[in-house]
């Protein structure tokens, strides 16, 4: 289905589609051609992605998922280019700066603004490939006068994303199992040893390579594909094994709550009283009352001596009152 091109002059929409009747990288190659200077909007189930164009050359991409900002901040973390110590001191000090992690490390020096161009310019690639992964949704490509360029990103060159779309229409579970398992450690790396590392995470050897993302992640692909290198076995995987020691050590606490609780129940005796009241034990009752407040009145008086016969005939005739009952 060929892109339809409408009036630039009445919507400010230049092309719009479904991604099943005609491919992502068919309208980003078209937005590319065209030499547009605007926002590709993807949308999908549950997300939505940017691509940022600048006269034909996408400069920035962003999805409504996972900010940019956390992406960078992943990459960074799973990497192994800083210290955990370094990034708990930057996640102390970064309520009292009023900044992100993220901010925190760059002002501390912890990270270089060449490592950052490398990794936003990572990340914005690893957007691109998530999207193009997507096999439901439309777009529209929005027309912009100005689009500001986001200081450190590498465009990204259309022809390099070819081979990531032949990739997919060739095996597309070995494409999406790369790229749901960036963070994950190389497990064995036989035929691919000249720019893998095996126990280091895929997103480490990545960044370290001289090549483009791109590039790199088409040939790792391709190796994957032929068996040359591999990632652990399911339950291997660190986040697996992390979510799984975290449920057991929940389940652990509540188990023993729990059994604190119904020792704590069983272990008290609670006495109630089943006995009767007799009209014996009323009159007794009655009895102990007059009997009370008789001594209560005597001690009165005797505290009080100088109060007026008044009161303490009043007194007596509470007295006699009592008697007669």
């Amino acid at each position: 289905m060929p892109v339809s091109i409408l009036q630039k002059s009445t919507a400010k929409i230049a092309f719009a589609g479904d991604i099943r009747d005609m491919k992502l990288l068919d309208a980003l190659t078209e937005a590319s051609l065209s030499g547009l200077t605007g926002i590709l909007k993807l949308k999908v189930p549950r997300n939505e992605y940017y691509f940022f164009f600048v006269k034909g050359s996408i400069i920035y991409s962003s999805n409504m998922k996972t900010t940019m900002d956390k992406t960078v901040l992943d990459i960074i973390k799973y990497s192994g280019f800083i210290s955990r110590e370094k990034l708990v001191k930057c996640e102390k000090q970064k309520s009292k700066e009023m900044k992100t992690i993220l901010e925190m490390l760059i002002d501390e020096g912890f990270v270089s603004m060449l490592l950052y161009s490398k990794v936003i310019s990572t990340a914005m690639r690893i957007n691109v490939v998530n999207a193009m992964l997507e096999t439901e949704g439309n777009y529209s490509f929005e027309i912009k006068s100005k689009i500001d360029q986001v200081h450190g990103v590498k465009p990204i060159v259309i022809s390099q994303l070819k081979s990531i779309d032949t990739l997919i229409i060739e095996n597309r579970h070995a494409v999406k199992t790369v790229a749901d398992s960036l963070y994950s450690e190389i497990d064995k790396c036989s035929g691919a040893a000249a720019y893998l590392k095996p126990k280091q995470t895929f997103i480490h050897n990545a960044i370290a390579a001289e090549s483009d993302y791109l590039k790199f992640f088409a040939a790792a692909v391709s190796d994957f594909i032929e068996k040359k290198w591999s990632f652990p076995r399911f339950f291997l995987k660190d986040r697996l094994l992390n979510s799984i020691a975290v449920y057991t050590f929940r389940t652990f606490v509540v188990a023993a709550l729990c059994v604190f609780l119904y020792l704590a129940l069983m272990t008290t005796t609670l006495d109630l009283k089943n006995d009767d009241v007799s009209g014996r034990d009323f009159f007794f009752i009655r009895e102990k009352l007059s009997r009370s407040l008789e001594h209560f009145q005597t001690s009165d008086k005797k505290r009080t001596p100088e109060k007026s016969n008044k009161k303490e005939d009043r007194g007596n005739g509470i007295k006699l009152k009592n008697n007669k009952k």
